[in-house]
């Protein structure tokens, strides 16, 4: 019964219970105050879905509610490879990286989908706001 609870909280998307007693530093920042992923984002298990569901050349945009210069998004390359972006209000704050992992974009995601910055440690992102500064 228990797991069949957390499933439920998983598929809801909510974002994980802070432990009594947890330092509040070490949790992980929202990505600007107001975050929140906008109500046709999909959550937890159906995330989940909505990736691993990508065909090649298709892609998934996850939008802010509180920024429309606030997304995540997800592009499945033609050659297989997962290209991932986000951009945090502003053009200068929009990156990118590359993986073979349909997991690691499936975790990133959902931690922007939780408001948490700590989705982006699994990478190593390039900035690609000056690309679209100087067109």
């Amino acid at each position: 019964m228990e797991d069949l609870v957390f499933q439920l909280i998983d598929a809801c998307g909510l974002p994980p219970a802070r432990l009594e007693g947890e330092d509040p530093v070490d949790i992980d920042p929202l990505a600007h105050p107001g975050h929140r992923p906008g109500d046709d984002s999909p959550y937890g298990s159906a995330l989940e879905k909505a990736v691993l569901n990508l065909p090649r050349d298709g892609h998934l945009v996850l939008e802010c509610a509180a920024d429309e210069q606030c997304y995540a998004q997800v592009w499945h390359r033609p050659d297989g490879t997962y290209q991932l972006e986000y951009r945090d209000l502003a053009p200068a704050e929009h990156y990118l990286t590359r993986t073979v992992s349909a997991e690691k974009v499936v975790a990133a995601l959902q931690g922007w989908t939780a408001g948490g910055a700590g989705r982006r440690d699994a990478f190593r992102w390039e900035s690609i706001g000056s690309w679209f500064a100087d067109s």
